[in-house]
């Protein structure tokens, strides 16, 4: 119940970021606000101030700000405080304005979050693979303690702190001893290509609505085996899942102390095509780490930035391949059901996921769909090259093809929800019988 009201009262708070951005550019231009009202539906609460109504209404998956003239069919006819009279790059500008609020939100949530500390996961100092060229540097089983005198805690700092084309000095333990290693043709991608981590085939997250979700699987359950081969490591394992040719696989997995197998169907990643089932690995080295202002507004923009960029690879991908828009939409139960999962893990995490879901609605408000501010921004563009809008009847149409795409989404996505708890649910039932039956 608290994770429910979490993630209602983040969402109310993007929404109202978004519609404040509408409301402030409209005011700058004059427009007359008449309703500012966070969720839709029947008013809950109401207050007056000058000529706007902000009032707070029963469903609570959205907002709006009603504008004077805003509506394409409303007769409003000179009158200057309208938003028709307004001239149509100003209008694109208030259209506009509630996505760049929230994109501005995500990006001073994420500035604040490198500046206030972030957490990080990651992988135990550990080598696991050594590429054949650096046999001589490192061992599989050696423990980096240092790199350049700076003491390593997790994976990451190794990469972090190793000097690219420089001589670099480690210190790693091997067999119980200690020893001093110079080497000058380690890079910080060497560590990522040609030397890996020893990571076991330990479940760290099950990304909800995938393949792995689906099928009941859950944290900390290991994979050992893979179609009957067994599994050496996590590496191992990803090769496997990639390179299967099935449409499915059977993974055993250990639980507790329990033994079992699932079949799996791999789902396409859409960025890199390669097939997936949706899980990460376990990470069992937690630390904080501080950045200056100046670090924290540099990571965080590129954060930011790098966000924005990859879902809009996303959503070309999904254009140019319509069939894996199913696998990848995901509604209100699939939102939650993250946030639940952020928000066993800090204050940090859950800011992230706000600043995630500010940003997709940025993205998602800006797609060029009528009703939605992309629609009215396009349509203002339009009005722009043409010198002249475009005629209301044809607004009129593109209104209500916007309004039934919107609605369309929203059942599909609730019912891609559901299908995808119902599939878990029967995939966690059919393991309990098997348990209970002693199979």
């Amino acid at each position: 119940m608290l994770n429910i009201m979490g993630a209602l009262v983040a969402l109310g708070i993007l929404v109202t970021v978004h519609e404040f951005g509408h409301f402030i550019a409209a005011r700058i231009f004059k427009v007359e606000v008449e309703k500012f009202s966070i969720g839709f539906g029947p008013k809950l609460f109401s207050f007056k101030k000058g000529i706007t109504e902000f009032r707070i209404s029963l469903i609570p998956l959205g907002g709006y700000l009603k504008m004077k003239g805003e509506n394409p069919d409303e007769k409003i006819e000179n009158d200057e405080n309208s938003f028709k009279s307004k001239l149509w790059w100003q209008r694109a500008i208030i259209a506009f304005s509630g996505p760049f609020a929230n994109f501005i939100l995500a990006l001073l949530i994420f500035i604040l979050i490198f500046a206030v500390g972030k957490h990080f996961e990651d992988q135990l100092p550990v080598i696991g693979k050594v590429d054949a060229n650096y046999a001589e540097f490192v061992q599989e089983k050696d423990t980096i303690l240092q790199v350049n005198d700076e003491d390593v805690e997790g994976w990451t700092q190794i990469i972090q702190f190793t000097k690219s084309g420089e001589e670099n000095t480690f210190l790693v333990e091997r067999d119980n001893n200690q020893i001093l290693i110079t080497n000058n043709e380690v890079k910080p991608e060497t560590w990522v290509t040609e030397i890996l981590p020893y990571v076991p085939a330990i479940i760290g997250e099950v990304a909800p609505g995938m393949a792995a979700y689906k099928a009941g699987l859950m944290d900390n359950d290991e994979v050992l085996s893979i179609d009957g081969k067994p599994v050496l490591d996590w590496f191992d394992m990803r090769d496997m899942i990639t390179s299967a040719e099935n449409e499915s696989i059977t993974l055993k997995i250990k639980r507790g102390d329990d033994i079992f197998e699932k079949s799996i169907a791999p789902e396409e990643n859409i960025l890199d095509n390669n097939r997936i089932i949706g899980i990460t690995q376990y990470m069992p080295v937690k630390y904080i780490e501080r950045y200056n202002i100046f670090e924290s507004i540099k990571y965080g923009t590129l954060g930011t930035i790098r966000f924005v960029y990859l879902n809009y690879a996303m959503l070309y991908k999904l254009i140019v391949n319509p069939s894996e828009i199913k696998n990848n939409l995901g509604g209100p139960v699939m939102i939650y059901a993250m946030s639940a999962q952020t928000a066993d893990k800090g204050l940090d995490s859950i800011l992230s996921f706000i600043a995630a879901i500010s940003l997709i609605l940025m993205i998602m408000n800006l797609l060029p769909i009528p009703i939605l501010d992309g629609g009215h921004i396009f349509f203002c563009f339009i009005e722009g090259i043409r010198k002249k809008p475009l005629s209301l009847n044809i607004q009129i149409v593109l209104q209500n093809i916007g309004l039934f795409i919107l609605v369309f989404l929203m059942i599909f996505a609730f019912w891609n929800d559901f299908s995808r708890l119902f599939s878990r649910s029967n995939s966690m039932k059919e393991h309990k019988a098997q348990i209970e039956n002693g199979g």
